[in-house]
């Protein structure tokens, strides 16, 4: 089951997940988006592209200044790609 917090946000939450549209997240000026969430709250991002790479990032800085070294990493198509502390699951819709 899948509840929709409000109607601006497409976030919702499944069975102990937080469901997030690739779509709404919005990346800094290079495309990177870091999510700040743990184990305690695990990620599902369901997304309309292709995840083009995927794995540990080596020593990068995204372009506001967070060090994402060592956090998991997902590339898409578009440019975007997602940096984690845990492993953020994937759904291509």
């Amino acid at each position: 089951m899948s509840v929709v917090t409000d109607q601006s946000s497409e976030a919702a939450f499944e069975d102990d997940f937080v469901v997030l549209d690739l779509a709404d997240l919005l990346p800094d000026e290079a495309g990177d988006v870091v999510l700040f969430s743990g184990d305690e709250l695990p990620v599902s991002i369901s997304a309309h592209e292709a995840v083009t790479g995927h794995g540990v990032a080596d020593s990068h800085v995204t372009a506001t200044g967070v060090d994402v070294t060592g956090l998991n990493f997902y590339s898409f198509e578009s440019g975007i790609t997602i940096y984690s502390l845990s492993d953020v699951s994937i759904t291509e819709a």
